[in-house]
């Protein structure tokens, strides 16, 4: 049985689908902005990043180049690498109104045990690829706080640099992606994974929570 409406869909103790509204359910609110005027950003609730959080951004964006020789070392692919250092585009406005105009939009965690998450996501995305499944885009690696609480995420998953949000060629794409990450899902490559009802999709590579929300897996 699928769940098509409501975001927080999962299964309970009996087997049986009910629909629950979890905190994953906020995290539609950066996918939406693949329409920007479905939810426009408001300025004056934005949480300005303090000087500490800032200096951890910098810490990770020195190590970009790093990071990046990693990726393409163990995945072969400096596209998906290069993206995966980018936040979504479409929230540039929340990303300068947190950490200022003069700040390079650019994330990179600056816990390196933590790589091994995206590069497992790129790896996942060849393989889909390589089954004809089309993905345009990966964004939302690390999402820290309080960009992160700007666009409205949920506060357990990209914070922590566990997850990426893939967005596909078109929703047909998408939903073709969907059944394939079940079926990895099930040996274990990814332990979450959030359909968005669009072109877009959390892969929870290395998420706490190991749940689906927006459509179940079969």
């Amino acid at each position: 049985m699928l769940c098509l409406v409501q975001i927080g869909c999962q299964k309970d103790s009996s087997s049986q689908f009910q629909n629950v509204l979890t905190p994953d359910e906020q995290d539609i609110a950066d996918h939406i902005q693949n329409d920007p005027s479905m939810r426009p950003f408001d300025i004056s609730v934005c949480r300005k990043a303090t000087t500490p959080q800032i200096l951890q951004v910098n810490r990770g964006n020195e190590k970009k180049d790093r990071f990046i020789e990693k990726c393409v070392h163990e995945t072969g692919s400096s596209y998906w690498c290069d993206q995966l250092v980018h936040p979504n585009w479409e929230s540039f406005s929340a990303f300068t109104c947190t950490y200022g105009p003069d700040q390079i939009h650019q994330l990179v965690h600056p816990d390196e045990s933590l790589w091994k998450n995206p590069i497992a996501a790129v790896k996942i995305i060849q393989d889909l690829s390589a089954k004809g499944i089309k993905a345009c885009e990966i964004y939302n690696w690390w999402r820290p706080e309080p960009y992160n609480k700007n666009v409205g995420g949920a506060s357990g998953r990209h914070p922590y640099g566990t997850s990426v949000d893939v967005r596909f060629c078109d929703n047909s794409e998408a939903n073709r992606a969907f059944k394939e990450l079940c079926r990895m899902r099930k040996q274990g490559r990814l332990r979450a994974i959030g359909h968005y009802g669009t072109d877009s999709l959390h892969l929870g590579i290395a998420d706490k929570v190991a749940n689906t929300w927006g459509r179940s897996c079969p």
